[in-house]
């Protein structure tokens, strides 16, 4: 559809720290909150780290399985049909003879021959870090993926699958289907994907994540430049507040329609413990300095640092 490649125009800005600048602050509404987590307290179930590698093209896709009462180690691997040489390979740290209620493991991919059928290539290059769920206090469970853009153009139309299996089973037991936050994520940006299941779907402890879709932008997206002025956090006792001064930058001909803005936190692991989205309907003239407050609580443990991402829409 686009037939040449002109220079990006889209400023959005990855924050992490904070730095301070004196700045005149004009008021501005609250922001309309919206796809954010309900907080409370949570029983934590760990996931293991697994470093963000890109996949351009389809390859097994990760699976984690959540050890239940009379579990073992012989009826975990009998269950999935893989070796328990490739199960400890996967689990290094998991010692096979003392297995945890609740202990997360990775399961890997059936030998050659017996993978389930896997999902269509998207058609850009991105990383996705292995997911992790959160249960609550209802029963229900948070799920979040964080989605990384490695470049060099942004991307849009990031759609991702969220499968519960109960089991080895072909067919998952609850299947949801998120979008990003973000119309657009700029290359070198990540986002967080997020789906909720209900205390009666979160029983069942597999979970599987697909990116369904997303399109490379070679050609200017409907967003304007925004130039951020100041920046500080301040650390919640169970999650992070941050305030950003900011403006459409005054060389935009149009005024912006409203701006989004994704705040993710993470662990001192890199991993997305917490995440909120706010929308600010326009219209915002160029060149006049707003002010937006925006926190986020962790849905386990004590968030270490933050990364915001701020996107105009024209």
């Amino acid at each position: 559809m686009f037939l040449r490649k002109v220079r990006m125009g889209i400023w959005v800005l990855l924050l992490v720290g904070c730095r301070a600048v004196a700045t005149p602050v004009a008021a501005f509404p609250t922001p309309i909150e919206w796809q954010s987590p309900t907080m409370s307290p949570t029983l934590v179930f760990p996931t293991p780290l697994v470093t963000l590698t890109p996949s351009p093209v389809p390859t097994a896709t990760p699976m984690t399985y959540t050890v239940k009462s009379l579990d073992t180690w012989g009826a975990i691997v009998n269950r999935f049909g893989i070796s328990s040489t490739d199960l400890q390979k996967a689990n290094p740290s998991v010692t096979p003879d003392v297995l945890q209620i609740g202990q997360v493991l990775i399961i890997p991919p059936k030998p050659t021959g017996t993978e389930a059928v896997q999902p269509s290539p998207t058609p850009v290059e991105l990383q996705m870090q292995f997911p992790r769920c959160y249960y609550q206090t209802g029963g229900g469970k948070w799920c979040l993926a964080l989605i990384g853009n490695p470049g060099p153009d942004p991307v849009s139309g990031i759609y991702v699958r969220f499968s519960l299996y109960p089991s080895a089973a072909d067919y998952p037991s609850a299947v949801r289907e998120a979008a990003s936050p973000l119309t657009v994520l700029p290359a070198g940006a990540r986002t967080v994907a997020a789906a909720f299941f209900p205390p009666e779907e979160a029983r069942d402890g597999l979970l599987r994540v697909e990116i369904l879709s997303a399109i490379r932008l070679t050609e200017g997206a409907a967003t304007l430049p925004v130039v951020i002025l100041k920046e500080t956090s301040t650390a919640l006792a169970d999650g992070m507040e941050v305030t950003v001064d900011y403006q459409v930058d005054p060389a935009a001909v149009s005024p912006a329609a409203r701006l989004d803005a994704a705040l993710t936190l993470l662990d001192a692991g890199g991993q997305p413990i917490g995440f909120r989205i706010a929308r600010i309907e326009g219209p915002l003239a160029p060149g006049q300095v707003q002010h937006l407050t925006i926190s986020a609580f962790a849905l386990s443990g004590q968030p270490a640092r933050f990364e915001l991402i701020l996107q105009a829409r024209s």
